[in-house]
């Protein structure tokens, strides 16, 4: 890839100080996270460095590399202005954020280290630049190769975490064990009606954006209280009556003995039919054509 003439111009900067920083979470949950930060002054090279960062997450190891970086430049004589160049501004911005957060300790360095800087010379900047990490971009592409050869098992001492990391093996531990649980019909119920996701596999609760259900339905109120109904088989229908010796119709408006899921999902005259619902979208087309179905007749909204 060509150099950009905008990184041409701040390298023949001699006031410039230039950062390329990245961090790196291996998928093998048996290697450390690792930082790393490269240091430029106009063409030459400052100083490079890495290092593991333990278990955390991708923005901990981005923002541990940004505190770094920052660190390392401010030291540099002659220097009024710093470009970070990085691939999460989301760490960026927490790099200069002193409010409780994970990996708070780097931003609080990072605060104290520029404040310094800033009150020794009124003329003193720092930016901030996005860099795609699929571009391998000049510099910040060498960030990246570099941190990304560094390859250190955890060991048997103990090893750095983060408040964002330990909060997330909280959640999927929690999320395997409602996974697990949730094979059981008598935990689910027994009129649970299985559905599928676009895969094939088995519909499986998340906590990620309200998980499946609430994320598709959840724009409605009264529609999800009907998806609800439908999909744990606990609805004003005449099978749910007759199940629990309720003193209403057992029968459908349509003349059938009884008016069960399946028979208004698929037989009902009074119901645009459907085929059998394998995924939601299927029960959302359904709900779509049939606003009252699996809703309470005495309320318009169905929710009464």
């Amino acid at each position: 890839m060509h150099r950009s003439i905008y990184l041409d111009q701040y390298q023949s900067a001699v006031v410039s100080i230039l950062a390329a920083t990245d961090g790196s979470v291996p998928q093998s949950n048996q290697y450390q996270a690792a930082s790393a930060a490269i240091i430029y002054k106009g063409r030459r090279k400052l100083k490079r460095t890495r290092y593991v960062s333990g278990r955390v997450t991708a923005p901990d190891a981005e923002l541990n590399a940004i505190s770094c970086a920052v660190r390392l430049a401010v030291k540099q004589a002659n220097c009024q202005h710093i470009m970070v160049f990085t691939d999460s501004m989301g760490s960026a911005h927490r790099a200069v954020d002193p409010g409780v957060h994970s990996g708070q300790a780097f931003s609080l360095s990072v605060c104290r280290a520029l404040q310094e800087w800033f009150e020794a010379d009124d003329l003193c900047r720092v930016t901030f630049v996005y860099v795609p990490s699929a571009l391998r971009w000049d510099i910040h592409g060498e960030a990246h190769k570099y941190v990304t050869e560094l390859k250190v098992r955890v060991g048997r001492r103990k090893t750095d975490n983060s408040i964002d990391a330990l909060r997330s093996r909280a959640a999927h531990s929690v999320l395997d064990s409602w996974n697990s649980t949730f094979q059981d019909p008598t935990y689910r119920g027994s009129e649970f009606l299985e559905l599928q996701q676009p895969d094939g596999r088995l519909l499986q609760p998340s906590y990620l954006n309200g998980g499946p259900w609430l994320s598709t339905f959840g724009h409605s109120i009264t529609e999800f209280a009907r998806v609800c109904r439908c999909i744990t088989g606990h609805a004003p229908i005449g099978a749910y009556y007759h199940r629990f010796k309720i003193n209403e119709p057992h029968s459908c408006t349509c003349g059938a003995a009884l008016q069960s899921r399946q028979h208004i999902l698929f037989r009902c005259r009074n119901c645009y039919s459907m085929h059998y619902p394998r995924f939601l979208r299927d029960i959302a087309a359904f709900m779509k054509y049939n606003p009252t179905a699996f809703g309470f007749t005495r309320d318009p909204l169905g929710v009464g």
